[in-house]
């Protein structure tokens, strides 16, 4: 039996799902994936700030560990006052820790694991040592009725881990308007893996 074109370009696209999904899967058994989100809608900053972004991931000096970020996101349901586009923003290695509250809404992808918490951070109301740089735009947000639409879908992004989260730096999800009232939400999904 000959295969068909359209046989071939599926099983193509079958082994490339494959391959990328399974150092996810991997990382996940062995209980090294966290996923954090706002468990309520948030204010955010104009622009490119140091002062109480949305959600951060820290990774302090001295954690041991290296994160690999693999997925982030954000939601809105509020309209902005402004027309504004939304970054995931880097902060570059400080001596300084980023400071602020802590959440412990995090969970361990492979619900049900026990062991120790994440070394990196997650902060809902940070304190950064220095204003991000935006390393990539997650989406944008307009002031049209959000009532509307039937559906609005997240902003989101797979990074696959290509993001490096090293001792004494920071991502953080940042726009460049204030967003309408409590109206953002935002997530990540991180690897931690040892030194």
């Amino acid at each position: 039996m000959a295969l068909r074109k359209e046989d071939l370009a599926f099983e193509k696209l079958s082994l490339l799902v494959s391959q990328l999904s399974a150092p996810f899967d991997a990382a996940v058994k062995r209980g090294r994936v966290w996923a954090i989100a706002n468990q309520a809608g948030v204010t955010s900053q104009a622009g490119l700030s140091a002062t109480t972004p949305v959600l951060t991931l820290a990774n302090p000096i001295g954690s041991g560990v290296r994160g690999k970020l693999w997925y982030a996101s954000a939601s809105i349901d509020v309209a902005f006052a402004t027309a504004a586009t939304i970054y995931l923003a880097a902060g570059a290695w400080h001596q300084t820790p980023v400071t602020g509250t802590l959440t412990t809404a995090q969970r361990n992808l492979k619900l049900g694991a026990s062991g120790p918490m994440s070394a990196i951070r997650c902060f809902l109301a940070a304190t950064l040592p220095a204003a991000p740089v935006a390393i990539d735009i997650l989406g944008a947000a307009g002031t049209g009725a959000i009532t509307v639409p039937l559906i609005l879908p997240p902003l989101g992004r797979w990074y696959n881990g290509a993001v490096s989260i090293e001792e004494g730096t920071n991502l953080s999800v940042q726009t460049s308007a204030a967003s309408g009232t409590n109206g953002l939400w935002t997530a990540f999904f991180y690897e931690e893996e040892d030194k």
